[in-house]
């Protein structure tokens, strides 16, 4: 039986996909094309150090109300009229994918 957050990445990725990579961008480095609107440097999904100190409530609590309501930039809304709370639980577990899933760091060879 697949356990809740192997379940939840699936779906979280879809509704990433749909509405956080615009801006976020596809791996999570806040590198999509609205980006550029944004004028506050976004955090690294994709980085588990800048990760690490975000708990899943706070990226739950952001994600729902909008940046706006955390001192951010208003760029982007609140989710939570669009996305039930289990939808935005789905994407809260996809974030964290994205650092776990990170490139190995430049330079390192695996061999076969």
């Amino acid at each position: 039986e697949e356990t809740p957050a192997a379940t939840a990445a699936p779906r979280g990725r879809a509704l990433y996909d749909a509405h956080c990579a615009v801006c976020h961008g596809s791996t999570g480095r806040g590198d999509g094309p609205g980006a550029r609107v944004v004028r506050q440097p976004m955090r690294d999904f994709s980085d588990p150090a800048a990760m690490q100190p975000v708990s899943d409530r706070f990226l739950f609590e952001i994600t729902k109300k909008g940046s706006s309501q955390f001192g951010r930039s208003n760029a982007m809304p609140a989710w939570g009229m669009k996305l039930s709370d289990g939808e935005i639980h789905d994407v809260v577990a996809h974030i964290r994918s994205l650092a776990r899933r990170a490139p190995p760091p430049p330079g390192r060879k695996d061999k076969p």
